[in-house]
């Protein structure tokens, strides 16, 4: 069985000064065959409050992909979108990893970055979309996670498809307008398990690939190499 992971990290200002509250989702994707479509299962989920240096973070996550059965088979991607996010994403450089650099957009659309950074800008309604599709395609599972922030995202993501079920005409009325899944940049439960997700979706089970040249803008079909 083939199988990769992928850890998506978000973080927005928390109520104490100068810190930050983050969440990071790792999530497992697995194929059975060559036909089979690949699924992403909830590895773990966590969300700290106050964490007041993206160097301590780094170094924790850092920790977290050198363990079995992780190393090697581990690929980051974290929103920059705050100072917090964006010294992340140079503390894990540092420290010899390729995070991919987010930048979290409210409308939709994706565009690669710069030719000489690992960076994409994703439209928040197509990354919340890809787990509203991913659920209803049924290749996503998040049971077993008696934690807060797991049983939030559960009935997040259960909530974001029924929004999908109601626009016009399902998923395919949804290209190229900003009606389905709504996207709130705070909910960061959400905002790192989607981004995660969506990463699975971009690449194959070579954590050492680049993007695709041409990411994907439309809606998942669950059907990611």
């Amino acid at each position: 069985m083939a199988h990769a992971f992928f850890l998506g990290v978000d973080a927005t200002p928390s109520d104490a000064a100068d810190s930050f509250d983050v969440t990071f989702a790792l999530f497992e994707k697995s194929k059975e065959g060559n036909d089979e479509i690949p699924q992403y299962r909830l590895d773990h989920i966590r969300h700290r409050t106050g964490v007041p240096s993206a160097e301590d973070l780094a170094e924790h996550l850092q920790g977290v992909v050198a363990d079995r059965p992780y190393i090697g088979r581990t690929s980051l991607i974290v929103n920059r979108g705050t100072t917090f996010g964006q010294g992340l994403v140079d503390a894990l450089e540092d420290r010899g990893l390729d995070p991919v650099a987010a930048t979290l957009t409210e409308g939709t659309g994706v565009t690669s970055g710069e030719t000489d950074e690992i960076a994409v800008q994703l439209g928040g309604i197509d990354a919340v979309r890809t787990l509203a599709d991913c659920h209803r395609d049924g290749v996503l599972t998040m049971e077993g996670h008696p934690t807060e922030a797991g049983s939030q995202l559960a009935r997040d993501v259960q909530a974001l498809a029924e929004q999908l079920d109601a626009a016009d005409g399902g998923s395919e009325a949804l290209e190229g307008t900003t009606s389905g899944p709504s996207f709130n940049p705070t909910a960061t439960h959400v905002t790192s398990a989607a981004l995660a997700v969506w990463l699975g979706m971009e690449r194959s089970f070579d954590p050492s690939q680049h993007l695709k040249e041409s990411p994907r803008t439309g809606p998942a079909n669950g059907s990611g190499v």
